[in-house]
């Protein structure tokens, strides 16, 4: 394999699936795969790593991978690189390094940061045209990452871009992160599907999958309004943030933009007629490129640009 190029193996943790893949910013992903967690602890998070690592090795040789990137959900404090926060759908992932992860005796580098980081680094690298873009995953949270001159802007702390945590309704409802009225509370998937359960029609409605949610929507006007709403504070969430950080591009990606929950399109409209005179037109709402693939694009892109 000695013809093979340097080869960098990334990870996307999700809340119910670890994607995978290998490759290099020149080549792209020349390998993707996608594992469930189906034990939701850190031992099950464990040997997924295990298996895939195991798997990588057999098809291209642990020698060809000269390094690990790691998306991870929460937010990574600089100073500890530990994640920090709460994550809802795996309780055990804080006060930890992602490093942990990899079994001991890989003597490979590796990289992490927030997996919404790691899909606007990947997407970046597929628009060549803008050097200003901030990245949007909509999924079971909402996420965000800027990059700008191809490097993630993580703030003093790392702690920057939590856009799905800004107040966009004074005393709405409550956020998993504890705070009332959150972007996250009314234009994520989860969300949605809490304040569906809300409605009291719904009793299974936590155990639904975003076509479930756009199915019932097709026959009841509240949940219908949900998604509008939800789809309407994202726009204006986009607003506020293109005021302050002046991107080129706004990429929309995450499960809940590949399942159709809400209109790329649409949500560029809102947004041109919200923006001040002198943003309008400057700066464009598209769909991800890459899909869920980004993620683990960018994570394997972290590693490569740490080690060049």
């Amino acid at each position: 394999m000695s013809s093979v190029q340097p080869l960098y193996l990334g990870f996307d943790i999700g809340a119910s699936s670890v994607k995978w893949g290998y490759g290099n910013c020149k080549q792209g992903l020349l390998s993707f795969a996608s594992i469930a967690i189906l034990q939701r602890d850190l031992a099950g998070l464990r040997a997924i790593f295990h298996n895939v690592i195991e798997q990588v090795d057999k098809s291209v040789g642990l020698y060809n991978i000269h390094g690990i990137g790691i998306g991870t959900p929460g937010t990574i404090d600089l100073a500890s690189g530990k994640i920090q926060g709460v994550n809802p759908n795996l309780p055990f992932w804080s006060d930890l390094s992602p490093t942990i992860l990899i079994p001991t005796g890989i003597n490979k580098p590796v990289f992490y940061d927030n997996d919404a980081n790691l899909m606007c680094l990947g997407e970046s690298t597929l628009w060549e045209a803008a050097d200003h873009i901030l990245g949007i995953t909509v999924g079971s949270g909402i996420g965000s990452g800027f990059v700008s001159g191809k490097k993630v802007y993580r703030g003093a702390h790392g702690y920057a871009l939590e856009l799905g945590h800004i107040t966009m309704v004074e005393s709405g409802v409550m956020c998993n992160c504890g705070r009332a009225g959150c972007l996250e509370a009314y234009s994520s998937v989860d969300g949605i599907k809490r304040r569906a359960l809300s409605l009291g029609r719904y009793p299974d409605a936590i155990g639904w999958n975003l076509q479930d949610i756009l199915n019932n929507a097709l026959h009841d006007s509240e949940l219908e309004g949900f998604i509008a709403e939800g789809e309407r504070l994202l726009a204006m969430a986009l607003m506020h943030a293109t005021i302050i950080l002046d991107p080129q591009l706004i990429i929309l990606g995450g499960g809940g933009m590949d399942g159709g929950l809400y209109d790329a399109q649409r949500i560029d409209q809102m947004l041109q007629n919200a923006l001040p005179k002198v943003n309008k037109g400057q700066t464009r709402v598209q769909r991800a490129k890459a899909g869920n693939r980004a993620g683990v694009l960018g994570a394997l892109t972290l590693a490569e640009r740490n080690l060049s």
